[in-house]
C-alpha cells in the first residue's frame, strides 16, 4: 500500500493526465516525496483522477493550480481535487522541500457508485469555484487531519485487511473535517471553460513539439489572438509558452534516454531542439546532468 513515486519524473499522455494507476482492489498510496528526486527538482504539469491531500514536512514548496498558486511551509496542507492541473517546486530560496501525500481514488471515499457520500459530500465539491485548499495545523479544527493523516504515515508498511479498512475510515473522516471547514464554505463556480482553452493549447504544444513553434498557428487553434494566447498562457501556467515547450522536450528527451539507445544528436534532433548545444544546455539546465551522464546514471540503477 506505501509506495514511493520517486519516478524522476510524472509520465503523462498527450493531455496531461499521469499514466500512474493505483491498484484497484485499494486504490490508496501514500507517497513520501523529495523535489530534489524530481527531474528539474520539481513535480511536471500533470492531472490525475485521484484525490491528493498532502503534508509539508520540511522545506518551503510551491503549488500552482493553473492560474493560482500558493506558498506552503512546514505544517501546511493542502488538498488538490481531481482533474486539476497542477505542479510543484521548491519555494525561491528553499533548502528543502519534503512532504507526504495521501493518494486515492473517490472510489475509497465514496463507497459504491451513486452513494449518498458520493451526492452529499464529493459531488458539491468537484462543482466548486476553488481548484484546491490550504489548511495549517495552527488552526485548531486541521489538528484531527494531521494526527489521523500522521497515523497512517507512522504505520507505512502495515498491509493487513484491518489496517486498510482504517485508512478508508481515515480518509471519509478527513473529508468531513475538511467538507465542513473548507468544500462546503466555498461558492461553486465554473472551471470548465478555463480547462478547455488552455488544455487546447497544451493539445497543440504536444502535438507539434518537435516542429518549429509557431505561435500564429498555436493562437489560431486555440481561437485567440497572438497577444491573448501568450498572456492567457502565462496567467494560467505561471510560466511563459517559450519555457513550458522548452520542459516538455526535456521531459521527452528523458524518456528517449531511458527507453533507447539512439544517440544524443538524434534525441535533440527528435524533440525539436534547433542545436545540439542548445539541447545539452537546456536539459543540464533542468536536470544538472548532461544527456550522455543521465543516460550513464540510469544505466547504472538498472544494474
Amino acid at each position: 500500500m506505501v509506495r514511493s513515486l520517486k519516478n524522476r519524473i510524472v509520465r503523462v499522455d498527450k493531455d496531461l493526465n499521469s499514466t500512474f494507476k493505483l491498484n484497484p482492489i485499494f486504490p490508496f498510496v501514500l507517497s513520501r516525496d523529495d523535489l530534489s528526486d524530481y527531474v528539474g527538482g520539481f513535480v511536471n504539469w500533470h492531472k490525475q483522477t485521484a484525490v491528493e491531500i498532502a503534508i509539508v514536512l520540511e522545506g518551503s514548496i510551491n503549488v500552482t493550480v493553473l492560474e493560482r498558486e500558493e506558498t506552503m511551509e512546514v505544517g501546511d496542507g493542502f488538498l488538490i481535487l481531481p482533474e486539476r492541473l497542477h505542479t510543484l517546486k521548491p519555494s525561491k530560496g528553499a533548502k528543502a522541500a519534503r512532504y507526504f501525500t495521501f493518494i486515492f481514488e473517490p472510489a475509497l471515499l465514496t463507497g459504491f457508485k451513486g452513494s449518498f457520500f458520493e451526492h452529499a459530500f464529493y459531488f458539491p465539491a468537484l462543482n466548486k469555484k476553488e481548484a484546491f485548499y490550504k489548511f495549517n495545523i495552527q488552526d485548531k479544527w486541521t489538528r484531527p487531519i494531521f494526527e489521523q493523516m500522521k497515523r497512517v504515515y507512522d504505520q507505512e508498511a502495515d498491509d493487513s485487511p484491518a489496517f486498510q479498512l482504517n485508512v478508508q475510515r481515515i480518509v471519509q473522516d478527513v473529508w468531513i473535517i475538511l467538507w465542513n471547514n473548507l468544500l462546503s464554505k466555498e461558492e461553486a463556480g465554473e472551471r470548465k471553460q478555463h480547462n478547455a482553452r488552455i488544455l487546447k493549447m497544451i493539445e497543440y504544444l504536444h502535438t507539434y513539439y518537435s516542429s518549429k513553434f509557431s505561435l500564429s498557428d498555436m493562437a489560431t487553434h486555440s481561437n485567440v489572438s497572438r497577444g491573448e494566447c501568450c498572456r492567457y498562457f502565462k496567467k494560467m501556467m505561471h510560466m511563459t509558452i517559450s519555457d513550458y515547450l522548452m520542459e516538455y522536450r526535456v521531459s521527452k528527451a528523458v524518456e528517449l534516454l531511458e527507453s533507447s539507445d539512439i544517440s544524443i544528436s538524434e534525441i535533440s534532433e527528435t524533440v525539436g531542439f534547433s542545436s545540439q548545444s542548445y539541447f545539452i544546455e537546456s536539459f543540464k539546465k533542468k536536470t544538472r546532468l548532461s544527456p550522455l551522464a543521465y543516460r550513464k546514471f540510469i544505466k547504472g540503477m538498472s544494474k
